[in-house]
């Protein structure tokens, strides 16, 4: 069992990044100070700092949390998918974007995914091991559909994943940067794009050279 004082830093600990989280909701990542979050917080600056050691910790902690609570959320849909595999990708999918849209202003999803693609993190490779629990869920999800048939036998579970993934990637970015596409929409191009990859969307060989 927790101690008063572990019980006390975890509150802390939440605390102030619950306060980061509201304001780079309402101002963006870079425009907020620790000292905004720590006053937000009912903390002194040195406190986050202790806590976090740089705004920069701070903000891939935030991150990672995010990432974390769209795993969990996603875990859902494995327990019992869909009957068809089109549904199950969109309805796996359609989980984080439905986080994107419920847990983010605007500003923060771009900043989200904007700033999880910089050298700030890495490039990408800060999130890497969640970003691989995201595919383990597409893996897992394909490798269900291949045992009941839907899947060519000489498609792996892994490439069906893969190309899952990558089906869904531009629809997500498109709305997580608010490059004009709203939320209905995304929800209709990830449908689309799914759909595509699993039924093909061309003709190959001699069919292609009669045409």
């Amino acid at each position: 069992m927790a101690t008063l004082r572990e019980r006390h830093r975890e509150r802390r600990h939440t605390a102030i990044m619950d306060a980061a989280w509201e304001l780079a909701g309402e101002k963006g990542f870079d425009e907020t100070s620790v000292e905004e979050i720590a006053a937000r917080a009912e903390v002194g600056p040195a406190t986050v700092y202790a806590y976090f050691g740089s705004k920069n910790e701070l903000l891939a902690a935030l991150l990672i949390r995010f990432l974390e609570q769209e795993a969990d959320d996603a875990e859902v849909v494995l327990e019992n998918p869909p009957d068809n595999i089109v549904d199950g990708m969109t309805v796996l999918f359609m989980t984080y974007l439905e986080g994107m849209a419920s847990r983010c202003t605007p500003k923060l999803r771009t900043d989200l995914y904007a700033l999880s693609m910089t050298k700030r993190f890495d490039y990408g490779r800060y999130t890497y091991e969640l970003k691989q629990r995201i595919l383990g869920q597409s893996y897992r999800l394909a490798a269900h559909y291949k045992e009941r048939g839907q899947v060519w036998e000489e498609v792996s579970a892994e490439e069906t994943a893969a190309m899952c993934c990558s089906a869904a990637v531009f629809p997500m970015v498109t709305f997580a940067l608010g490059l004009g596409v709203d939320f209905d929409t995304a929800h209709t191009l990830l449908r689309r794009y799914l759909t595509l990859t699993v039924s093909g969307i061309g003709r190959m060989g001699q069919e292609c050279s009669e045409t």
